[in-house]
Order: structure tokens, then C-alpha cells, then sequence
């Protein structure tokens, strides 16, 4: 089953490249995350709660990840984007 979600807390590729790993390295998980639009597809052999994938994010960084592909989300990820320093300490700018 693949599902996506929104991501939020990425700011650069080096965001995007740490979220992505953290993901594959759960087992059983198949993860491709995009920078803009912030998502991560991902195709799982059994169910696992997005709990589970939060946990791995919360230790990866200041990342969060929520089901779904609401638009209200996704400007709260643009939004949170430009506010937040990025993994490799430097700071988005509009």
C-alpha cells in the first residue's frame, strides 16, 4: 500500500535527504520525500502508524509528518518552512 504525507520542518536537500533515510530505515518502508511540495510517498508491506514514522522523524530532527493531502496542510508546511533553521544551520529566507 503507498500513501503520502505532508512534511513539515524541511528547508533544504539536506532536510529532504535526512527525512528520506529515516524513513527507509524502518523496515518494511519504501519512502521517496520532495522538498516543494513537502511529501513523502511511501509504500509500505504492512500498516504502520504514522506514530511510529513520527518517532523516527523526532529523533532524525525537528521534523513532523502527517497524513493526507490537504491543502490547509500543505501552506502550514510552506509557512513553517521559511520559519524554521534547517538541519545544516542555516535559515531559509522567503
Amino acid at each position: 500500500m503507498t500513501h503520502s504525507y505532508n512534511i513539515t520542518g524541511m528547508s533544504c536537500n539536506g532536510c529532504r535527504s535526512t527525512v528520506e533515510k529515516t524513513l527507509n530505515a524502518i523496515e518494511g518502508v519504501e519512502a521517496v520525500v520532495t522538498l516543494d511540495p513537502a511529501v513523502a510517498t511511501i509504500t509500505m508491506e504492512k500498516h504502520i502508524p504514522t506514530s511510529k514514522l513520527q518517532e523516527a522523524l523526532t529523533k532524525a530532527g525537528d521534523y513532523t509528518i502527517e497524513m493526507g493531502n490537504s491543502t490547509d496542510i500543505i501552506h502550514k508546511t510552506e509557512e513553517s518552512a521559511k520559519e524554521n533553521s534547517c538541519c545544516c544551520g542555516t535559515k531559509k529566507t522567503a
